[in-house]
C-alpha cells in the first residue's frame, strides 16, 4: 500500500513549518506568509497530491487528456523549424497515447483550466516562471533548466555529446554549434559542458563560426553543415526523448512520487 502523504511531507519539501502548511490550506489570510510561500506550497501540494480536505480537493480537476505547449515567439527560421519538428513528433507520441496536444499563444498567460499539463519548451526562466505561479496543475519544462527542484525538467544530454564528439575528434579539437537558446542557464550548461561553443541566432550568422571541426545534433542544422568534411553530426533521437516528456506528464498527473525530476536524454 502506498505511503499516505501528510501535512509534514509537505512542509518538509517546501521547506516551511507545518503551521505554514496548515495556514495556506484553510486560506489563513490573516497570517503573514509571502506570495512566494504560498505559491510553492500549493505547487508541492498539487505535485504530491495531498487532499486533506475540500480545499486541497478542489486543486484536482478531472481529466481532460489535453496538454497544452508553450513555445516562445521565434524569428529564426532555423529555430521555428527546430519547434515544428518537435512539435510534430510530440504530437505523435501524445496521440498514440490517447493524449491531445494544444499549442498555447504564448502572449496569453492565464491559468488553463482545459489541459491536464503543460509544457514549455525552450522559454527563459521568468516565463517559465510565469506559468508556474498561474497554475497548479503539472508544469514540465523541455530544453530549458529551471532550478526549481519539484518541476519535471527534460534536456539534451549534453555530457554525452561532448563524449561523442571527443572520441571522434578528441578532446577540445572541435567547435559545439548549435542555435541560440533563450532559457539562460541553458546556455550557461552548455559553455560549461564544451571548451569551445558558437550559438547560431540564424541562418545569415554561420559566416561568424570560426574554423576548424563543427559537431552539432539539432536536426535543423544538418541541413546547412551535412557533407562538410570536418563536421560531425550527433543525431538526437527525438521521439525517445518525447517519450520520456510522456512518461514524465504520466508521473506528473497521476502524483506518482520521484526523485529524478531532472531528466537528460
Amino acid at each position: 500500500m502506498d505511503k499516505k502523504i501528510t501535512i509534514k511531507d509537505i512542509a518538509r519539501q517546501a521547506g516551511v513549518s507545518v503551521a505554514t502548511v496548515s495556514y495556506v490550506l484553510n486560506n489563513r489570510t490573516d497570517q503573514r506568509i509571502s506570495e512566494e510561500t504560498w505559491k510553492k506550497v500549493l505547487q508541492i501540494i498539487n505535485l504530491m497530491d495531498y487532499k486533506p480536505n475540500s480545499s486541497a480537493k478542489s486543486l484536482s480537476t478531472s481529466k481532460t487528456n489535453c496538454i497544452a505547449l508553450y513555445m516562445m515567439s521565434e524569428t529564426s527560421l532555423l529555430k521555428r523549424s527546430e519547434q515544428l519538428l518537435l512539435t510534430e513528433v510530440l504530437s505523435e507520441v501524445l496521440t498514440l497515447y490517447g493524449y491531445h496536444l494544444i499549442l498555447q499563444d504564448n502572449k496569453d498567460i492565464t491559468k488553463l483550466n482545459y489541459v491536464d499539463a503543460i509544457l514549455c519548451y525552450d522559454a527563459t526562466y521568468d516565463f517559465f516562471h510565469s506559468i508556474g505561479d498561474k497554475n497548479f496543475i503539472p508544469v514540465i519544462a523541455v530544453d530549458c533548466l529551471i532550478d526549481i527542484p519539484w518541476f519535471f525538467q527534460i534536456c539534451t544530454d549534453y555530457n554525452n555529446l561532448r563524449e561523442n564528439a571527443e572520441k571522434h575528434f578528441g578532446v577540445s579539437n572541435y567547435t559545439y554549434v548549435c542555435l541560440t537558446p533563450n532559457n539562460e542557464l541553458l546556455t550557461a550548461l552548455i559553455r560549461d559542458t564544451f571548451k569551445d561553443v558558437s550559438f547560431v541566432p540564424d541562418l545569415k550568422d554561420f559566416t561568424e563560426i570560426p574554423e576548424g571541426n563543427y559537431v552539432y545534433s539539432q536536426k535543423a542544422l544538418d541541413y546547412i553543415l551535412q557533407g562538410k568534411e570536418n563536421a560531425f553530426y550527433i543525431a538526437t533521437d527525438l521521439r525517445a526523448k518525447m517519450m520520456k516528456v510522456y512518461s514524465c506528464i504520466e508521473l506528473a498527473i497521476n502524483r506518482v512520487p520521484s526523485t529524478e525530476h531532472m531528466q537528460f536524454i
